[in-house]
């Protein structure tokens, strides 16, 4: 979960998530009862055990990047692999309207947008028990220039405000000036994980892990969604 400090309610776009649908209650099973003694009559309950099943393993779509860019009859390679979990089936939607281009059982998908195209790419993961994400990345494809050097923002600092069992909400801070910036995004070792709106110089991010060391990034990006350079610090492990 991602929440930002600003002046007014900050923006945040995340992966839409359907859970699986619960597994199928286990049959009833009823134990042998011993003849109730002389004298107390009526049945015995019927006996039922349970076995707990756990909790369905889930998947995650992942890219290593937070936006494409190509000119108009250029290949993309859209690479998933670093996605997570059991995956079976990747669908991809590369205009973003709803209706799935594509089913592969691979993550990665070669595609070329004849066209000029300014929109989302949409990434739907499923496990074989029905478990789903998906993910939404920005494309632009034009003969424009495809990036405006937004600059890296300053004094970034992270620090941990509370740890619980190794997991960690943490606050990110940054300084920046540029007024090129239309909003700011955080990275998590090396992978986007919110936007939030011009005005923030701060965001809180909960659930991090840090059995390791955590790569912390803030970048900007510009109201056609350029993406700037990044900065950023290390969060130690927790101890």
């Amino acid at each position: 979960m991602l929440s930002a400090c600003a002046e007014g309610p900050g923006a945040l776009y995340g992966p839409e998530v359907t859970p699986a649908a619960p597994p199928p209650a286990p049959a009833a099973t009823a134990s042998p009862q011993a003849s109730p003694p002389t004298g107390q009559g009526g049945d015995s309950p019927l006996q039922v055990t349970v076995i707990p099943l756990g909790k369905n393993n889930g998947v995650e779509a992942r890219f290593p990047i937070n936006g494409y860019y190509a000119a108009p009859g250029m290949e993309i390679t859209f690479d998933a692999s670093g996605s997570v979990g059991a995956i079976s089936k990747y669908e991809w939607d590369f205009d973003g309207d709803g209706t799935y281009d594509a089913t592969t059982t691979g993550p990665a998908y070669k595609h070329t947008y004849e066209d000029e195209f300014e929109g989302e790419l949409a990434l739907r993961v499923s496990n074989p028990i029905g478990s789903t994400h998906v993910l939404r990345v920005p494309v632009h494809v034009s003969t424009k220039p495809f990036h405006q050097q937004l600059a890296p923002p300053g004094n970034v600092q992270a620090e941990a405000l509370t740890t619980v069992n190794g997991i960690s909400t943490i606050k990110v801070t940054w300084e920046s000036d540029d007024p090129a910036a239309d909003s700011w995004a955080v990275a998590i070792n090396g992978m986007p994980v919110g936007r939030i709106e011009k005005t923030a110089r701060s965001v809180t991010v909960t659930d991090i892990q840090r059995d390791e060391d955590v790569s912390v990034e803030i970048f900007g990006l510009t109201a056609g969604m350029e993406v700037g350079r990044r900065a950023g610090t290390t969060l130690p492990a927790a101890k």
